[in-house]
């Protein structure tokens, strides 16, 4: 294994909980019931299937990227001491707070929404660079190698994640069948990461195996073996998420071109407002992702969800398989 890949597999591991997180129930009032039981769909004009990331390819401890709940702000400090010692940080002097981070990225958020942006996102490297360089700490700004390390020890205490089950295999099942696929998530740097790990059957073990030649260690070295590269858009690139329109637009704009329609493309997301509504203002096919309690948005009080509905609801990852 190389440098890089020795690097990759110390932030995997970083980000990946060490105890397996299991998905929680579902439970919702009765009028909602609907919403939270399978319905199938026929998928065999599907030409393409765009994926969302956190709670539904991987369960996440706090059901989204980036939004640990109030009572692990008050743990966020310590967090951030922790996880700065274990990337080597020494001098712990100007160090950010979780504070500073939070207003830093409130104000560059601010700055950045308009009409044609309304959900701007951050790139968190850059947050933390600018925090850092007001705190006299350009040493540690300019440090990429510490950086990373240390916002990835940081993720992973706040929000751990761990493979949804039968994703990989769901995976694995959509790719033979032939099906295009690509990713539209809320996401940062180390997203990507997760995604490589879980196109492994057990990612931990393809973290720390250096010596297996095989397919699927192979598939977690690179993405474009299972997805079109072309197809896959992460909001810190572009510093805007969902549910505003500038993620699904890139990726329509390179399907428009391959001729595949918005009716042959399905969208899966536990979020009825930024996966599901969001990918019917572009057309496509969706499916609410109803299988963790903990991450499951329906969005009921927000007006654009209320007459939404998705073509498909799955509890499990094997149910999109027999529909293949």
């Amino acid at each position: 294994m190389n440098s890089s890949n020795d690097r990759d597999a110390r932030l995997t591991d970083l980000l990946f909980s060490s105890v397996p997180l299991q998905p929680t129930p579902v439970s919702v009032e009765p009028a909602l019931v609907p919403l939270t039981q399978p319905k199938s769909f026929d998928l065999s004009e599907i030409q393409v299937i765009l994926l969302d990331v956190y709670g539904t390819l991987v369960i996440s401890g706090s059901g989204d990227v980036g939004t640990a709940d109030d009572a692990k702000h008050d743990a966020a400090n310590r967090w951030i001491r922790e996880a700065a010692t274990e990337a080597g940080v020494e001098d712990l002097d100007g160090i950010p707070t979780s504070d500073q981070l939070r207003n830093q990225i409130v104000a560059t958020n601010e700055a950045a929404r308009s009409e044609t942006n309304p959900k701007p996102e951050v790139d968190i490297l850059e947050i933390w660079r600018r925090v850092l360089q007001s705190n006299g700490r350009a040493d540690l700004a300019t440090n990429s190698k510490i950086l990373v390390a240390w916002i990835c020890g940081v993720e992973g205490r706040s929000n751990p994640v761990w493979p949804m089950p039968g994703a990989h295999e769901a995976l694995m099942a959509m790719q033979e069948k032939g099906r295009r696929l690509g990713i539209v998530s809320n996401a940062q740097f180390y997203t990507p990461l997760i995604v490589r790990a879980l196109m492994t059957s057990h990612p931990q073990d393809a973290k720390r195996d250096t010596s297996s030649d095989s397919a699927e260690r192979m598939i977690a070295g690179d993405l474009s073996s299972v997805f079109d590269l072309n197809a896959c858009h992460f909001s810190y690139r572009y510093r805007a998420a969902k549910p505003g329109p500038l993620l699904f637009d890139r990726a329509m704009r390179h399907l428009s071109s391959l001729g595949i329609s918005p009716d042959q493309v399905l969208y899966v997301g536990n979020d009825m407002l930024n996966d599901v509504w969001a990918a019917k203002q572009f057309g496509l096919r969706t499916a609410l992702f109803a299988g963790d309690g903990r991450s499951l948005r329906l969005r009921t009080e927000d007006v654009r969800c209320q007459k939404c509905f998705p073509d498909m609801v799955l509890t499990r990852w094997e149910q999109i398989v027999e529909c293949l």
